[in-house]
């Protein structure tokens, strides 16, 4: 039996969270990647093609895709690929944040961005543990650890910030992502969200980088989701399970179960932050 580990006790279970939400697993195995922009074509060609009452082309497709690669190599900070996300004039709509049941809401588990076939930092890539896709678009991501890990929420904050926003090669990454957020699996340890985020040592904290310099903030919800939740059967769970390389009986065991668990902090964080009108709602407006 597989020793149990940040995979297990959050990644999985964040995962199998998502797909509550209503959102669908997308596995590495059957992805088709543009490389310089990580869209999953797979998901971008039906989703724009519906959106925009057209059916795309595989070339008419890779040539938005390439356009949208120029913009975010812009040296602005992402400003330019958020205007065309929210309005997008005469360029093809990429989001429709008016009506989120029109998107094709999907996470992927470990996807590289970066060079092709690395997962080293020291080499140019980086792998985060889920990613948000919206219309085959990586709009967002989640890193977690286990509880009480080493260095806390901090040592999370610290890689971003040092690792990551410095790097030339990656600023286009984060040009086009909207939400990057962090979770250990723990309570926030004090009430008062006056403190500054990379102070505190354990919770689930989120900002919306602009590519420079980030901060993060706290996310509380004040009426949590009791309803409306996709049930997922255990065949899906231990689907999940194998696709990640874990055997599908960890999801019989009793730790594991427990993880699943809506309430933890981060199913929680999972719920409140990455409900899909609320994803659409804070960019609408």
């Amino acid at each position: 039996m597989t020793a149990f580990n940040e995979d297990t006790r959050v990644k999985i279970p964040a995962t199998i969270q998502f797909m509550r939400n209503g959102y669908h697993y997308q596995s590495l195995k059957d992805i088709d990647l543009d490389r310089e922009t990580r869209i999953a074509m797979n998901r971008f060609i039906p989703a724009i093609s519906r959106l925009n009452g057209k059916q795309y082309t595989q070339a008419e497709a890779l040539a938005i895709v390439e356009e949208i690669h120029t913009v975010i190599k812009n040296n602005d900070l992402g400003k330019s690929f958020y205007q065309w996300l929210i309005n997008p004039k005469d360029k093809p709509q990429l989001v429709d944040f008016e009506h989120p049941c029109e998107n094709d809401f999907a996470i992927v588990d470990e996807l590289t961005f970066g060079k092709d076939g690395t997962e080293s930092e020291k080499t140019g890539s980086f792998r985060p543990d889920i990613t948000i896709l919206i219309n085959g678009i990586p709009l967002a991501f989640l890193e977690v650890k286990h509880p009480n890990n080493e260095g806390g929420i901090q040592a999370e904050f610290n890689r971003m910030l040092n690792k990551r926003l410095e790097k030339p090669e990656y600023k286009k990454y984060f040009n086009m992502l909207q939400v990057v957020s962090f979770s250990n699996n723990m309570e926030y340890e004090s009430d008062d969200d006056t403190a500054f985020a990379e102070d505190v040592k354990a919770g689930s904290f989120y900002t919306m980088p602009n590519g420079q310099k980030t901060s993060f903030s706290f996310f509380r919800e004040e009426q949590p989701k009791t309803s409306g939740f996709v049930n997922i059967s255990l065949d899906r769970i231990k689907a999940v399970l194998k696709d990640n390389h874990y055997s599908p009986s960890e999801a019989d065991t009793e730790e594991f179960q427990t993880n699943l668990d809506m309430n933890t902090p981060c199913n929680r964080f999972v719920t409140s932050l990455f409900d899909k009108e609320r994803m659409s709602k804070s960019h609408a407006h």
